[in-house]
This record gives structure tokens, sequence and C-alpha cells, in this order.
């Protein structure tokens, strides 16, 4: 996905009581966003798009925007994580049950017997627990990456200048066009990994064409075939 642009200006829409927020930016087309879990409606528009315009635009969705939130409204609601032992804990579409150690020197994490053994030092609350595995998981996605770019580069001919590992809210990568550096979310590494391989290509087909158009998911087809059943797969609410 290429770079988000910077909003010019944000404004609030309410379609059929439901509070839309609206952000304008450099854009060509409008994207709607139905955030989870909260519901929250957002939408990017062009810049030379009114407000009238929007808002005819969010009316001929009003359906699928009550469907998204009615979906996103029955999703279970996770709870939030102590990293403790006996907890589950996913890698690479599979859950694993916690074991902390805790030790009064050092700390790390091994995956071991199915399991994931978190060394922790006696102080450490869930903040700083969560800082070790999050380590570890940057360890394993750049790991994951580094071979994947490998294959998919040479395949491709297009090659990145170089990429990072970093917590989306909102997306699962990004691409800065100039640059040719591809951003990936840290949450793939709890995906499948060909999960993780879609959003790879994807990045990549971006240095061909920066929008999402005809021609950017004709090469989609072209380079993975199946990348409409593992865009599922990666969205899907786990």
């Amino acid at each position: 996905m290429p770079k988000e642009s910077k909003s010019l200006y944000s404004a609030k829409l309410l379609i059929n009581e439901i509070p839309v927020t609206v952000k304008s930016k450099r854009i060509k087309n409008m994207y709607l966003r139905v955030r989870a879990p909260s519901g929250d409606v957002e939408v990017s528009a062009p810049k030379q798009c009114s407000l009238n315009e929007i808002e005819s635009w969010l009316f001929e969705r009003h359906d699928w925007l009550i469907k998204q939130r009615k979906r996103i409204a029955m999703q279970p609601v996770q709870p939030e994580l102590q990293f403790t032992s006996g907890e589950e804990h996913r890698l690479w579409g599979k859950n694993h049950i916690l074991d902390v150690v805790v030790k009064t020197r050092g700390t790390s994490v091994r995956f071991m017997d199915d399991q994931l053994q978190l060394v922790s030092l006696p102080h450490y609350n869930a903040v700083q627990r969560k800082q070790i595995l999050d380590r570890w998981y940057r360890e394993q996605i750049t790991r994951e990456v580094k071979a994947l770019l490998d294959i998919w580069q040479p395949r491709m001919k297009a090659y990145s200048s170089s990429f990072g590992i970093r917590v989306m809210k909102t997306r699962w990568g990004s691409c800065n066009i100039r640059s040719k550096k591809i951003w990936l979310n840290l949450e793939l590494v709890k995906k499948p990994v060909e999960c993780l391989e879609y959003v790879v290509v994807h990045e990549l087909t971006h240095l061909f064409e920066r929008y999402h158009n005809a021609r950017f998911y004709a090469l989609m087809d072209e380079f993975l075939p199946d990348w409409r059943e593992r865009k599922k797969l990666t969205n899907q609410f786990t």
C-alpha cells in the first residue's frame, strides 16, 4: 500500500444516526473504513470533493455500513493479555501456551515443545514482558521477510531499497514509492506465513503501480493468483 497522505482537514457527518469522520487528503479516490472494535466510521476523500458529494457517496453505501458495524459488534471482545503463564499467544497463525520463567538475570524468549517460554526479571510487569515478547516477534518476522524478499524480488523484478517492521493500527503494510522502502505490520507475525507473503507481494507490486487500480490488480493476479483468498485470511478476525 502506498504511503498514506496527510489529512488536509477533518469534518463530521451524520449518516442515518451513524457518525462519520471525513478526512480530506491528496488522493484520487474515496476510501471507507469501519474500525474494530469501536465501529467508528472514517472516510478519506480527495481534496476536491465537497461534503455534499461525500454524503451522497456514503448514503449509497449505507446498507454496507450497517452490515459492517453489526459484524464488528458481534465479534467477541478479546481479554487483555497479562503475559502470565498459561495464556495463549499466537505465532504464525497458531496459538501457543506462554510459560513465564522468572530469573534474577537476563530476559529472553524461546520456542520449544510447542510453548513460548519467556524469561522475565522478578519486578517486570505485563508491559515489560510484552516488550520482551515483541522484540522476539520482531526478530522472527524480520527473518521471514528477508527470506520472502530473496524469493520475490528477483521473481517480480521489483526491488525495495529496504524494509522496516512497526505496529500499524489500520493497515498491514505500506510502501514509500520515492524511497522504495516498504513497511510491514508487526502483527503479521501472528498470522499464517502466507498472509505475510501476500502483504510482501502487495507492497512490491506498488513499485510498479502506485494506486489500487485495474493495472495493480492485474499485476497481483499475475504474481500471486490466490491473493484474494490470502487477503481474506489476513483480514479475518482471530
